[in-house]
């Protein structure tokens, strides 16, 4: 079989569809071609693909345990057929939610029956939820989305395509498909009801994500000889990560705007080609600006193969530009959104303070929550790796200690601007276990008992059972991840650490000492009264130790309690 390869110009670049661009005749053309791989198919089916794909004689190609096959073998003889044809192979390949596995083909991931295997199972997943369904809404952007579904009671449903920046789809049971779609016609919005039979990349997926995960371990994924575009972090897939972002997928959002902007990074659209002949990524592209001048594009130094994205270089303003107000970013305990800090930035007004909102609260209700730590991870960095065009501090307090740690070796490994300082509250050095890790694991009344006793919930919320149950969920979501968390032991940050703890907290000097470390600079550590929650009666203090930590040099006030 022959294969091109590019040489010179801009990188060439595979999108891959996905489930809503079946159509009856998809395929023609191609099972003749592909003889061999097309009885492979229908072997390891147990069923007729092409008659399936061509003629669809009894209507099954809308049941997602047909589409997901037959979109994948259509997919992959398709990019067959276009290198056969003299076509490139794709050093950067892009898939829309399931094409996303046709990508991982490209890329030498797996071979083309693992790969149809994968898929199989993912599909009896996914139409095992049910009872769910999808809605497009087209011209509302994602945040006046958010706000609308905030605003009329829809917690139910999940924002889980953002497509391009005027479609986004929502995804969730169908009675709450139904009424937004009724709100948003009297708004004179337009909507489209997808062809799926379940609420698919929402949080009512979680159930086959965590068996597809589990199912996953079976499985060994080679090298990556291209730079493949994860739907769910917008970010390249890393060797190491294929099985985690597989099944994160399922529940995940897709962040298709987000990836093809990092996509124009590195190529040109002129250079992208869409397999399969639908042509519906290819109209998607063109409606995605491509990233700002600046930021890259054609002439971008590309991305190695199964490593995560190389930074641009960090240059600092010219002469006569103003310098961009210090930042600091903060990280949420648990159940936090992004009023965690509003004390902590009132007391900074030299300092722009950005809080870093988790899915499912706050502005981003309507997404999935996340219940991993990598995955936390992906989406902070996301969130503030354009930003750090000026000095600024990472800090944390509780869960939100151990990620903005986790988010500080992810910046050195990216390659990215360091932190002048990592500033922790409420929590252990990462190297041991935390105490809060299987809080998760409580049933209700304990659950609930027990974070009385940690402080820093309104009392007004045990009078409402409805609000009890809504952050319920999200509470546990964040303290799964906690007890998820396995520390991997890495060279200590080249960033000053400060350490804050309560005089009432439980912490020995032990647990403070831990995080020594974890840096190659001293530690410095405080104690201030109170409790688990002592933070909200010392912004002034903590305020003072970020501002010190902005210095050129980096220096923390000193405070009267240090130990």
């Amino acid at each position: 079989m022959s294969r091109t390869r590019a040489t010179g110009g801009p990188a060439p670049a595979v999108l891959f569809p996905g489930q809503g661009s079946q159509r009856r005749g998809m395929g023609a053309g191609l099972f003749d071609r592909f003889p061999a791989l097309t009885s492979l198919a229908t072997d390891v089916l147990g069923y007729d693909l092409p008659r399936l794909c061509l003629e669809d004689p009894d209507g099954r190609l809308d049941d997602t345990r047909y589409t997901q096959p037959a979109l994948y073998v259509v997919n992959a003889l398709s990019y067959l057929a276009s290198l056969e044809d003299g076509e490139p192979e794709g050093a950067y390949l892009l898939g829309h939610s399931l094409g996303e596995y046709n990508a991982l083909l490209a890329a030498g991931a797996y071979d083309f029956e693992t790969g149809l295997k994968l898929v199989i199972k993912r599909g009896e997943l996914m139409a095992g939820a049910g009872h769910g369904g999808m809605l497009a809404v087209v011209g509302m952007p994602e945040s006046d989305l958010a706000r609308f579904l905030a605003d009329e009671g829809l917690r139910g449903l999940d924002i889980a395509n953002l497509n391009t920046p005027a479609q986004t789809v929502l995804s969730g049971p169908v009675e709450d498909i139904a009424r937004a779609e009724g709100l948003l016609e009297d708004r004179r919005v337009r909507t489209s009801r997808l062809r799926v039979s379940a609420a698919f990349h929402s949080r009512y997926m979680e159930p086959a994500r965590a068996e597809f995960r589990a199912f996953l371990q079976g499985f060994r994924f080679a090298p990556l000889r291209a730079t493949v575009i994860a739907n769910v972090t917008a970010r390249p897939y890393t060797d190491g990560g294929i099985a985690r972002l597989l099944s994160d997928q399922i529940s995940g959002p897709v962040r298709w705007v987000d990836s093809v902007r990092l996509l124009l990074r590195h190529t040109s659209p002129a250079s992208c080609r869409e397999a399969g002949g639908s042509g519906v990524l290819t109209r998607m592209l063109g409606q995605i600006a491509p990233p700002p001048a600046g930021t890259g594009g054609a002439a971008a130094r590309p991305v190695a193969p199964g490593t995560a994205e190389a930074p641009a270089a960090h240059r600092p303003p010219a002469a006569g530009v103003p310098v961009t107000r210090p930042r600091l970013f903060c990280v949420a305990y648990a159940g936090g959104d992004e009023r965690a800090y509003a004390g902590l930035a009132e007391q900074c007004p030299d300092v722009e303070v950005v809080t870093l909102e988790r899915p499912g609260r706050g502005r981003r209700m309507s997404e999935p929550l996340l219940r991993d730590t990598d995955g936390i991870v992906d989406d902070l960095l996301r969130q503030l790796r354009d930003r750090l065009d000026a000095p600024y501090a990472l800090y944390g307090h509780s869960l939100g200690a151990r990620l903005a740690f986790l988010l500080c070796r992810r910046l050195r490994a990216e390659r990215l601007p360091a932190p002048r300082h990592l500033i922790v509250s409420g929590e252990c050095g990462p190297a041991l276990p935390s105490r809060e890790r299987d809080t998760w694991r409580l049933p209700t009344d304990a659950f609930w008992d027990h974070l009385k006793q940690l402080g820093g919930l309104p009392a007004e919320l045990f009078d409402h059972q409805d609000l009890m149950a809504f952050y319920e969920r999200i509470l546990r979501a964040d303290f799964e991840a906690l007890g998820s968390y396995t520390h991997r032991t890495e060279p200590p940050l080249d960033v000053p650490v400060t350490v804050l703890t309560g005089h009432d907290e439980w912490f020995t000097e032990q647990d403070i000492g831990a995080w020594q470390q974890e840096t190659t600079r001293p530690l410095t550590a405080h104690r201030l009264p109170g409790d688990h929650f002592f933070i909200r009666d010392h912004w002034a203090e903590i305020a003072r130790i970020a501002v010190g930590a902005l210095r050129a040099d980096g220096a923390a006030d000193p405070l009267p309690s240090a130990v």
